[in-house]
């Protein structure tokens, strides 16, 4: 379970990241051209004071 930094409630997790206008979402790639992504983003929300954080669904593609 995801605690908010800023008051300490449980976050609610798990939510997907979209564009406005368009169902891309947002992509987290490795410096360079042509490289492949690190994974799907997820959002966890606050639902007392409303902060977002971000983190990926998966992490094993880090460091590789």
């Amino acid at each position: 379970m995801r605690k908010c930094v800023r008051c300490e409630c449980d976050m609610v997790a798990n939510y997907d990241v979209k564009v406005e206008g368009g169902a891309y979402g947002l992509k987290i790639t490795k410096p360079g051209l042509f490289k492949s992504s690190l994974g799907k983003i997820r959002v966890a929300v606050c639902p007392k004071c409303g902060y977002l954080e971000f983190y990926l669904e998966d992490t094993s593609k880090i460091g590789e």
